[in-house]
């Protein structure tokens, strides 16, 4: 089913976490809460200031002996089902907060789904430029007073939630400070579409390509199903004969961004913007929400993991500049070893890929924080996690608390050279200064082993063994020595690589990876059949298109063959390599079909290069390349 995941609900892989329409873990005996036995729902369309009207569901207690605060979720992912005499399996993860009693609210935003009005994508937040515009800012502030006015037995207090785009709309709901809402929890939010999700620091993320319809398919009038069209047939699906296509070499044979014609046409408005906005321009730099959360008043709580490949962006810098820029608001931070979504999905053993984190770390947040979080700012009960900030570490698989988030005053350097990493640079000069390597985007380094066919990248490829491709000639390889105590890491990398190439564009990607002991023994957690020994964890990822090196609002070229310095961002991380590991680092200049390909001749517009475009190039890795890791010591 997972090919066709993508093609039903066009989410940033949220798809399974919108309260609506998840499935129920709820068990089947007698003695189960069932909460549809104890809560009624209505329908209704609130009107917004212009006069346009917004679906809303209102999940209520039955029991109106009391009453209730509210928790709303907005979502561009649609609040189904629709009809009030229609039920979903659950109407939030955390069952021990339905059996407490709440009012449950979704609502489908501006221009999706049942709501009217028109779509724009993560929009920009026009009322605080011109009083007299809408946006979801003053949606949500309107929203949340036609619930004080007209839901029954609502004891005024709201809290917000949501994941990824429904993550953004709940910090959007806490920047518009409306009186009532008094605390929320925005799990990786949405920030800035240029540095995550659809692009990444100047490159398109092509394994994203096919759920922008999605959102970009205009829609003519509020409907209760998908509007956008079903592209089985262009990427060769026959759901019929269970067949699908080879992943690399569908997205190899049509090389170029400008042969996805098929797939995403003119109509496709979102896909447009993509196009027309390559450069960090100022209509991108309008997107950019991080700089917004200036003065919240209400309780906030960011949560995220370290392996969110989608919106770890997002997540680190919301939470950084909320905690600079409103402090009134207390904000909070919970970090594990999570990718996107599973926080709250309660499991027992907690594996992403191959990597074993531990046990109930997704139910012990929702009992432990989310649970008296709400119960505390919302109905004055219990006490309220007190910590600042939570973090996990996912090398120890163990948590650490902070003040505040953490900066590390002590850095450990390391230079690239010889397949090492060494902690100096050699005083006498070096007769072969750099490492070079051929870069052919014919023949593109994978992100992933196999050719399964996904609709999205699958989570797992982030804490994946990268033994597949540290053997190719495309890719430079450099490490420790086996460590002799364990090295702490937290905070963010900084990769600086002096770099040359004999044309005039190139892509770079940098790898941090856990190499385990050869020596290491089986561990009754391993996964059944995988050799963990030798195992190449990658823990972090950056990348950049070369041209923006300089900064992301121009492309430059590269002068040929002249030594340039380019840095690779990279985001925090917090790991413990541990005594007997090795760090690796590793080199390359394509992650394909993650990301679409450079065609490495410098060409104006990269989304209408010509297959002509495309050629082969050498680069070079100077060995004053450095890596710098924040020590926690």
């Amino acid at each position: 089913m997972k090919k066709l995941l993508f093609y039903f609900v066009p989410a940033v892989l949220i798809l399974n976490l919108i309260a609506c329409n998840q499935v129920s873990s709820e068990n089947n005996s007698d003695d189960a809460y069932h909460w549809q036995d104890h809560y009624v729902k209505t329908e209704s369309y609130i009107p917004m200031r212009d006069g346009t009207q917004l679906f809303t569901s209102i999940y209520a207690p039955k029991d109106t002996s009391q009453n209730y605060p509210i928790l709303l979720q907005r979502t561009p992912y649609s609040c189904r089902p629709y009809g009030e005499d229609t039920l979903p399996n659950r109407i939030f993860h955390n069952e021990e907060i339905v059996k407490s009693g709440y009012i449950f609210v979704f609502q489908d935003v501006r221009g999706r789904w049942m709501s009217e009005g028109e779509y724009e994508n993560t929009k920009p937040p026009y009322s605080l430029f011109d009083s007299t515009q809408t946006d979801e800012l003053t949606d949500t502030y309107d929203t949340f007073d036609w619930l004080l006015a007209n839901v029954k037995h609502y004891n005024g207090n709201a809290g917000m939630h949501g994941t990824s785009y429904p993550g953004w709309t709940t910090l959007v709901g806490a920047r518009s400070n409306h009186p009532s809402l008094k605390a929320v929890i925005a799990s990786a939010p949405v920030t800035n579409f240029y540095f995550e999700d659809f692009n990444r620091y100047g490159i398109f993320a092509l394994n994203y390509l096919p759920v922008i319809s999605g959102f970009g398919t205009p829609r003519p009038n509020p409907v209760d199903t998908a509007w956008w069209v079903n592209k089985n047939d262009s990427y060769g699906i026959i759901d019929s004969l269970n067949i699908q296509p080879d992943y690399y070499d569908f997205f190899l044979d049509r090389l170029s961004l400008a042969n996805y014609e098929d797939i995403l046409d003119s109509t496709d408005f979102f896909w447009q913007f993509i196009r027309e906005h390559q450069d960090y321009d100022t209509e991108r730099q309008l997107r950019d929400w991080e700089q917004y959360y200036n003065d919240i008043e209400c309780q906030v709580m960011v949560l995220g993991g370290w392996n969110d490949e989608q919106n770890l962006y997002g997540i680190l810098n919301s939470f950084k500049h909320i905690e600079e820029n409103s402090p009134q608001s207390n904000a909070q931070f919970v970090m594990g070893p999570w990718s996107h979504g599973h926080p709250t999905r309660g499991d027992s053993a907690y594996y992403l890929g191959n990597v074993f984190y531990g046990y109930n770390l997704s139910t012990e947040f929702m009992e432990e924080v989310e649970f008296p979080y709400y119960e505390k700012h919302l109905k004055g009960l219990r006490d309220a996690p007190s910590f600042k900030v939570k973090l996990f570490d996912t090398g120890k698989n163990e948590w650490a608390y902070f003040d505040r988030y953490p900066t590390t005053e002590e850095n450990e350097t390391f230079f690239l050279y010889d397949g090492k990493m060494n902690k100096a640079y050699p005083e006498i000069p070096r007769v072969n200064d750099f490492s070079s390597f051929i870069a052919d985007p014919l023949h593109p380094v994978p992100y992933i082993e196999g050719d399964d066919w996904y609709g999205m990248a699958p989570k797992h490829y982030f804490t994946d063994d990268q033994r597949f491709v540290s053997k190719r000639p495309d890719v430079l390889s450099f490490e420790t020595e086996i460590l002799s105590e364990d090295l702490t890491v937290l905070g963010e990398i900084k990769a600086i690589l002096d770099f040359a190439t004999n044309l005039g564009d190139a892509d770079l990607y940098v790898k941090i990876i856990d190499v385990y002991p050869m020596n290491r023994k089986p561990l009754d957690t391993d996964p059944e059949g995988v050799k963990m020994n030798g195992y190449q964890q990658l823990v972090r990822a950056g990348y950049i298109r070369g041209r923006y090196r300089d900064g992301f609002d121009k492309g430059i070229p590269f002068t040929q063959n002249k030594k340039t310095s380019v840095a690779v961002p990279l985001l925090d991380l917090f790991h413990t390599f541990k005594k007997g590991h090795k760090i690796m680092i590793q080199i390359h200049s394509s992650w394909f079909p993650l990301f679409d390909l450079n065609p490495q001749n410098y060409v104006n517009d990269i989304y209408k290069a010509k297959r002509s475009d495309f050629a082969v190039a050498m680069h070079k890795i100077f060995a004053t390349s450095k890596i710098v890791f924040p020590i926690k010591k």
